[in-house]
């Protein structure tokens, strides 16, 4: 597996549902929002607005991130607003829902390219509690929020609740950027008291 950026240039990757969403971008339920154009704009400031996962030439997922500045549906949610120092995790689209495992793994690299970008902090949105059937997914569609067990199991804290609506942070400087497939040489030197094991 490896990650992609997701840029203006790489939309091509995301899922059908996905390419003309604009749920987290529109202000309000009325307003029409020309999603290629925020992307552009999120592009223009951040040089991405998510990453993809990518089996050799398979898509299998997604996720969507930007400066919450620039989610304006963000300001409107219970729990909310998120941060102004923060970017938000809008949303994630994987093509088989229960691929946890790679949900998780998309988000470190998501994290890993914001602490690159020296962002503060990753917040997202969860709902509580969630039901018996999504306890493997991250993401639950229909809801478009989190999973609030797959956030806390990543590191999230949360920040602020109302209802059933939870705003969770991670703060990206308690972070260690350690390289995914670094090799790791160990020497064991014998010691006269060590005892077997």
């Amino acid at each position: 597996m490896r990650t992609v950026d997701l840029t203006t240039g790489s939309r091509d990757l995301l899922g059908p549902p996905c390419r003309d969403c604009t749920w987290w971008q529109r202000p309000d339920p009325f307003c029409r929002v020309d999603r290629r154009a925020w992307e552009r704009a999120v592009e223009l400031e951040t040089g991405l607005f998510g990453k993809v996962a990518l089996d050799d030439q398979a898509v299998l997922g997604s996720v969507h991130a930007a400066p919450s500045t620039l989610v304006p549906h963000a300001r409107r949610l219970p729990a909310g607003p998120a941060g102004p120092d923060a970017w938000l995790m809008t949303c994630a689209f994987f093509y088989d829902d229960e691929f946890l495992h790679g949900f998780q793994w998309l988000l470190q690299d998501l994290e890993a390219a914001l602490k690159l970008r020296q962002a503060t902090a990753l917040e997202a949105f969860a709902l509580r509690p969630t039901g018996v059937g999504d306890r493997f997914r991250g993401y639950l569609h229909e809801r478009n929020l989190f999973n609030h067990e797959v956030l806390e199991g990543s590191g999230f804290r949360p920040i602020r609740s109302r209802g059933d609506v939870t705003l969770y942070r991670l703060d990206l400087a308690t972070l260690i950027a350690v390289p995914r497939w670094a090799g790791l040489d160990v020497r064991i030197e014998k010691h006269a008291a060590a005892q077997p094991i």
